[in-house]
Formats: structure tokens, C-alpha cells, sequence
């Protein structure tokens, strides 16, 4: 017969008592409910990010039409041209500042019409509850939902309820609680997390 301590007892229920009310709490609770929420809306213009791809065409000036992806130092290389910073800027920005550019080193006169448009963004991830996590190619109009479905959905274990996503957003890192309808953008990581049962 084991051995019970009388001055131990106490001691054993004020842990069990602990141990239940923090799963009941868990159980009610979300790994996602102390973070800010990223909004349903829009994100507005996209801002072109180191890794992305895009076509550039510049009239009258066809030995600079190609394909450039953008450097780590958010330059891009192009002919006459040679660097240019295009990082944070959205395409329209890019091309009135190619124009501007190409007036103001006296490659072209009159007014330069460039167009910019995107070829292959950034990759998003997708890390936890999800039956194939991973990288996925991004694709203009993704929402966490396509994002999951491209993850082959929800595991058993998953919360469907408690998803979030990590953006850099002014060079630095930002994590924020998401829904199934908040749109994502290219770099974007998500994570499902586990129910709490």
C-alpha cells in the first residue's frame, strides 16, 4: 500500500486544481487573441521586394526590354540605365522614375513611356496545422483561404479559428492575427496553429 502524506496532500490537489484550471483557460483561449488584427481590406498597391520578378518595357528603347529581378539591395540593372532602386516602390513608381531617369541622363527626350509589370512575385509559406506545409508560388488576389487550400487544407488537429501571419512591413518583422477572408501578399508566412483541447 504506497505511503500518503498528510502534509503532502494539500500540496497535491493545489497542483491538480492548477493543472485543470490552465486547461480549461487553454481551452477557451486562442494562441492568436493578444495579437493586433491585419485587416480585411485591401493592402493597397503592391510594393516590389527583393526576389521579385518584372517585365520592363520602355518605347523607342527596345535593348532595355526584358525581364529583371530585383537584387537584395532592392536594385535592378538595366541597359543605359545601369542600377536603379526600385525596392518599396509600387510599378507605377518604378516607371515614373525610369522615365525620369532616362530624361535626366539624356538617353531619351520627349516624354519616355515605360511600362512595368510583375512576372513572378515573391513566394508565400504556410508552416503548421496544414496537410502539406510549405512554400507556394503567390498569386494577385490570394487570401489566407486560397492559401490553405493550396496547403491541401486544415489538419484534424488544426484551430480554424487561430491563424496568423508574420509581414515585414517597414523593414522589420510583424505578426498579426488573420482570418480566412484577410488577404496575403508575397513573402507573407502563415501559421495554423494547434487546437487547444
Amino acid at each position: 500500500m504506497p505511503f500518503k502524506s498528510p502534509v503532502l496532500a494539500p500540496v497535491r490537489a493545489a497542483m491538480l486544481a492548477a493543472t485543470a484550471g490552465a486547461m480549461l483557460l487553454g481551452g477557451c483561449g486562442s494562441p492568436t487573441k493578444s495579437m493586433p488584427a491585419l485587416s480585411a481590406a485591401p493592402a493597397g498597391a503592391y510594393r516590389v521586394n527583393a526576389g521579385d520578378k518584372l517585365r520592363i518595357v520602355i518605347q523607342d528603347l527596345a535593348a532595355a526590354n526584358g525581364e529583371y529581378t530585383v537584387e537584395d539591395s532592392g536594385m535592378i540593372s538595366l541597359p543605359y540605365v545601369k542600377q536603379i532602386a526600385v525596392g518599396g516602390m509600387t510599378y507605377r513608381e518604378i516607371e515614373q522614375s525610369l522615365a525620369t531617369t532616362l530624361l535626366r541622363q539624356g538617353i531619351m527626350t520627349g516624354d519616355p513611356v515605360v511600362n512595368v509589370a510583375p512576372v513572378q512575385l515573391r513566394p508565400f509559406y504556410i508552416v503548421g496545422e496544414v496537410n502539406k506545409p510549405g512554400e507556394f508560388e503567390f498569386r494577385q488576389g490570394m487570401t489566407v483561404l486560397s492559401a490553405l487550400s493550396a496547403a491541401g487544407g486544415y489538419t484534424y488537429r488544426a484551430s480554424t479559428g487561430a491563424v496568423s501571419i508574420t509581414r515585414t512591413v517597414n523593414g522589420a518583422p510583424m505578426t498579426a492575427r488573420a482570418d480566412e477572408h484577410t488577404p496575403i501578399l508575397p513573402g507573407d508566412q502563415i501559421r495554423v496553429y494547434e487546437r487547444w483541447f
